[in-house]
């Protein structure tokens, strides 16, 4: 091309997609991005050449997909991006994109083997991919006779942890029921997934897919976890049983674009159980750090390139998110002091953030970087209980409600 393509990300309040906009931006993008939330995260950045407001996709699902189908008949985008739930979207409306908008998505019956998660039990079971001991419930009176604790309840669709429980004990699982029927997830038609709870680490595998061939992998290690079970640092290296079982699932799906899957490595073997699954690319810039940009790889895959064979990423590169990091310390004691004492741990480069790089908000190259940051710092200062409100306000600017994921499956 005559000039660096012109990307469209689907949104631009996650983490993934702020991550995504500096990989893209320092691979040489232009870079652009709509969302609900004129103050997002990926606002901010010298990378984004322009930012427009769109309907929230999770509330107004066809409103969204008729203003990105719209911009992109107005605008030239070489490539629509699905940055985070946007790809199951346009999946099931692949028809409606503009042609002129290049997009690297899987078929829709292969997402709906993954995107939920009764779905991917079903489906990792069918492959003989290794999963944590998993029952699948269809109603109450199956749930309260679970008997096997801890585990975890897990609902058919959530984002970032959001519809995630642990259960200890029977006694707590009799609680929750008030609420899985307040929310509308005990009723026909409606799926839950009981699994059991594994000790061990938790892992990540990020891969870019071309027509059911991997074409380029990344995995990582959660060194320490953040607000909502989300990596606020991490370590990089992938387990090497990992591959087969991730070749074989992009395999049989026959899967195109980015696919992320998480998986425990338990304390007594070490052989990795899977536990969930992700059809999109999540957060990449550790494997930015570690020689590895699957954002760059996803727009050339777009872009019908072929993409030649790279050196693994390298293994032992730390990250963290510091805003992660001050989200946790103020939740953890709801106190002004924690908060400052981890940002001045994260300036110091002390304990967790020695030796390791800033994924999320890199002020030091991406000045406006600073603009989200100082604002999060500012709210937590004035306010240490609205770490909360602060994490799962971005939540609901990029995430697919249960009642979304339903209208785009009977669409389809």
């Amino acid at each position: 091309m005559s000039s660096p393509a012109c990307i469209l990300l689907s949104e631009g309040s996650s983490l993934s997609a702020r991550e995504s906009i500096t990989a893209l931006g320092m691979a040489g993008y232009r870079v652009e991005v709509c969302d609900p939330d004129p103050l997002c995260l990926g606002r901010f950045s010298r990378f984004v050449r322009h930012f427009y407001r769109c309907p929230p996709v999770g509330k107004a699902p066809w409103a969204y997909l008729d203003f990105v189908c719209a911009l992109l008949r107005r605008e030239h985008h070489d490539v629509l991006f699905p940055s985070h739930e946007q790809a199951f979207l346009f999946s099931g409306m692949r028809e409606q994109i503009p042609p002129g908008a290049a997009l690297a998505v899987a078929e829709f019956d292969s997402f709906l083997r993954i995107q939920g998660k009764a779905a991917l039990a079903r489906t990792l079971r069918e492959l003989s991919i290794p999963q944590p001991e998993s029952v699948i419930i269809q109603a109450e009176t199956e749930l309260a006779r679970a008997r096997r604790f801890p585990c975890f309840l897990k609902a058919d669709y959530g984002t970032a942890s959001t519809g995630t429980w642990r259960v200890d004990s029977a006694d707590r699982l009799v609680k929750l029921i008030p609420k899985l029927r307040s929310k509308g997830l005990l009723g026909a038609g409606c799926e839950l997934v009981l699994q059991a709870a594994v000790r061990g680490s938790l892992a990540r595998v990020q891969a870019i897919f071309a027509n059911g061939k991997l074409v380029l992998l990344h995995g990582y290690r959660q060194i320490m976890e953040g607000l909502g079970g989300g990596d606020m640092a991490k370590l990089s290296g992938a387990h090497p049983d990992v591959l087969q079982y991730l070749e074989c699932l992009g395999e049989r799906l026959h899967w195109h674009g980015a696919l992320s899957l998480d998986y425990i490595l338990p304390e007594d073997t070490n052989a990795p159980l899977f536990i969930d699954a992700n059809p999109r690319l999540v957060e990449p810039m550790n494997g930015v750090f570690s020689g590895v940009n699957l954002a760059e790889a996803l727009v050339r895959v777009s872009l019908g390139e072929k993409i030649p064979a790279v050196e693994p990423s390298r293994a032992g590169v730390r990250s963290h998110m510091l805003l992660m990091g001050l989200l946790a310390a103020a939740d953890r004691r709801r106190s002004r002091l924690d908060t400052l004492r981890e940002l001045w741990r994260g300036l110091a480069r002390r304990g967790l953030y020695a030796h390791s790089r800033e994924e999320l908000l890199p002020v030091h190259f991406d000045p406006w970087a600073v603009v989200p940051l100082g604002y999060a710092l500012t709210r937590l200062i004035l306010n240490p209980k609205s770490a909360k409100t602060l994490s799962l306000g971005a939540i609901t600017s990029y995430s697919l409600t249960p009642e979304a994921v339903r209208q785009i499956s009977a669409a389809h």
